[in-house]
């Protein structure tokens, strides 16, 4: 596994963690492109080089917004689309001005699965994705602090399956992190105060969304800066005495597990998978190019030779039509991603107009658009009447016709009967 370089930034401050080498870096009153050239400078100084090493950003738990939400899927692409249709709602933001990703929390018997939405403003990820994309560090995933907190505290040795705690106790603020061995539940940051005002908080965070009590019956764990608690279980993290608290990044630096949550602008993500397919089809070229070359050269030599280097060179065509294949495929991902930006638009119309017409007992759970734009929707409900009545919406939007209710079956789960329909129509 590659080594885990982990910066975390803060208004005024970025604390780095490698290994063992752990420092904060200064930015108070300094703009973006100024934050920029420090970082640039902290790097020549300090003779880093990231080609060889992971390198995760971790942003705020106060800059991103928690909502958790049960849905009636448990794949994982049915649940990401139903979260896009449904979030606009509980945000102060339309869906095409923020990135999500999201953690399965729990699944039932019945098909339904609990989450973890993770939403952060477009502006903030693009913000802080910049400085470090300026200032030439490889930024390969973006996550937040409470997930860091979180795989601190899965490596206690005394770690139960019961609900538990960690509170980093830093300088200038204290998040409480509520967590299992198996994920992280929810979180909250408050700025550093009286210990009356952190018990204040921390009996809001038991509260959950629906005002349920939860029981804390696992451990409790202290971590923060030098002086206020000190950096539970890993030794990399004691030693190190920097004023400001090292424990999100030394959750991170010391898993041998990937932080579930992702937050690197959409956009970036994609323009990387290009940037990968065109690399690929550079080495392609030269590698088909030494074919040719070799080719060429196999065809001086004698006679006596010819068979052989003959079926070498039939290998290499094989290998090399084998190769050409996978580029087009690639390249036809390619086309696909650029014509899914092109019609982005489009889409987040299309989205948006379904989310407003979507009765509160109506769940979306697959979406397809064929040729001639033919809109398929496949959901289930509780209600008959709702399904409807959704269909009854669309027909009077203006932006579908042809609205036909295909069929509505009836199913009976462990929590009651529920109805299962389709609904085509032309956009």
């Amino acid at each position: 596994m590659k080594p885990h370089a982990v910066f975390y930034i803060r208004e005024g401050r970025i604390a780095f963690l490698q290994a063992s080498k752990a420092e904060v870096i200064d930015t108070a009153g300094q703009s973006d492109a100024q934050i920029s050239q420090t970082l640039s400078d902290f790097i020549k100084t300090r003779k880093l080089n990231f080609s060889a090493s992971r390198v995760t950003l971790v942003v705020p738990r106060s800059q991103v917004i928690l909502r958790h939400m049960t849905l009636p899927s448990q794949k994982a692409d049915e649940i990401r689309s139903m979260i896009d249709l449904q979030v606009d709602g509980r945000i102060p933001f339309v869906r095409e001005e923020v990135e999500i990703d999201f953690q399965i929390l729990s699944k039932t018997a019945d098909g339904y699965a609990k989450v973890a939405a993770v939403v952060i403003p477009q502006e903030t990820a693009m913000r802080y994705w910049k400085i470090f994309s300026d200032a030439k560090i490889p930024i390969h995933g973006m996550t937040i602090s409470s997930v860091g907190l979180w795989l601190l505290y899965r490596q206690q040795t005394d770690v139960s399956e019961k609900l538990g705690a960690i509170l980093d106790l830093d300088v200038d603020h204290t998040e409480i992190c509520l967590c299992y061995k198996t994920h992280w539940l929810t979180s909250r940051e408050i700025p550093a105060g009286p210990d009356a005002e952190i018990l204040k908080q921390w009996e809001l965070t038991q509260n959950n969304t629906n005002g349920e009590k939860l029981t804390v019956a696992g451990p409790v764990y202290l971590a923060g800066a030098a002086g206020r608690a000190r950096t539970l279980g890993i030794e990399t993290a004691k030693e190190v005495d920097v004023g400001v608290s090292m424990a999100p990044l030394a959750g991170i630096a010391s898993s041998s597990q990937m932080p579930p949550i992702n937050l690197i602008p959409k956009a970036v993500r994609q323009s990387q998978e290009q940037s990968a397919y065109r690399r690929q089809l550079v080495i392609l070229g030269i590698w088909a190019a030494a074919a040719l070359l070799s080719l060429g050269l196999a065809l001086g030599v004698g006679s006596f030779r010819k068979n052989a280097q003959l079926a070498v060179l039939e290998d290499q065509l094989r290998d090399a039509k084998r190769e050409a294949l996978k580029v087009e495929r690639q390249l036809q991902k390619i086309h696909d991603i650029e014509t899914l930006l092109k019609g982005r638009l489009v889409f987040s119309d299309l989205a948006h107009e379904l989310g407003r017409l979507l009765p509160a007992q109506v769940y979306l759970v697959s979406m397809a658009i064929s040729d001639g734009n033919v809109l398929s929707l496949q959901g289930v409900s509780s209600s008959p009447v709702e399904i409807n009545q959704f269909q009854k919406d669309m027909v009077d939007s203006q932006r579908f016709s042809n609205v036909s209710l295909d069929y509505v079956n009836k199913r009976v789960t462990q929590q009651g009967e529920v109805n299962y329909f389709k609904i085509t129509c032309t956009l």
